[in-house]
């Protein structure tokens, strides 16, 4: 189920029709005074593990760890690549798999500040390999929003950076890596009804945020309202909607291209 940890051979063994591969995506970026700076890679490769377990028939890819995270810039630790630099990467990772024969890739991603990439990338890339592969794109807590609003807590403008929602993941998946102590609630005032900062708020126009001048820790939200109890539910919940759209990603037909 792990790329990494397989051998050559193996990975040359695995039904080409039925193997769905998953590339997890994140991002290496500051998520305030109380989280880890790998936190959406972290919890992109957890999620996409599990759901390949529940699903089965699948293998995770090693994540890239980094993401196109230039709002955060601002804050230290946090690393970013371009928004170009990101495309050819994963690009070329997706190339390499295709290569070898696989027909179903799927990018799940973990991180607000891909979600532009990773829309490309289903475009581009589908294009590219039409006919040979299918290649899918999504964001996982985006999959499983209306679950993950039906469990919160916290009031509209609560839920969007190292926040309750990734606080309670990394408390129920790396207890250790959380200092909850330092952590401090932000409500941001995004400026228009047009935006908003909620990671689950569905905005619809893009616009450029810089994240130091929205918060000055970087927290979009409230992690006082975290638990690993809650972890466990965001995480299970987040789990069953990407297994369920792994099982469908299979039975996807390849398009036949007319000569």
């Amino acid at each position: 189920m792990r790329w990494e940890e397989m051998t050559s051979p193996e990975i040359g063994a695995l039904d080409r029709e039925k193997t769905v591969v998953i590339l997890p995506i994140g991002s290496v970026e500051q998520h305030g005074n109380h989280m880890p700076v790998g936190t959406d890679t972290i919890l992109s490769h957890a999620v996409s593990l599990a759901a390949a377990e529940q699903a089965g028939d699948a293998v995770v890819l090693p994540p890239p760890w980094y993401g196109f995270s230039a709002h955060h810039m601002r804050f230290p630790g946090s690393v970013t690549l371009r928004a170009e630099t990101l495309l050819a990467l994963t690009g070329d990772i997706v190339d390499s798999v295709i290569a070898h024969g696989f027909k179903r890739v799927l990018v799940v991603n973990g991180h607000g500040g891909n979600a532009g990439a990773i829309d490309v990338l289903a475009s581009t890339l589908g294009h590219r390999h039409y006919g040979a592969a299918r290649i899918a794109t999504l964001t996982y807590f985006a999959l499983a929003r209306d679950a993950i609003a039906a469990l919160r807590r916290s009031e509209p403008g609560g839920m969007g950076h190292a926040c309750e929602f990734e606080t309670s993941l990394v408390q129920h998946l790396r207890p250790e890596l959380v200092k909850i102590e330092r952590a401090e609630a932000t409500y941001p005032d995004p400026e228009s009804a047009y935006l908003t900062t909620d990671l689950i708020g569905g905005q619809v126009v893009r616009v450029y945020h810089d994240f130091a001048d929205l918060s000055p820790t970087g927290t979009l939200g409230d992690p006082a309202l975290a638990s690993p109890e809650a972890g466990e539910k965001f995480f299970a919940t987040s789990v069953k909607a990407l297994g369920e759209f792994i099982a469908d990603f299979r039975s996807w037909q390849i398009p036949e291209v007319s000569k």
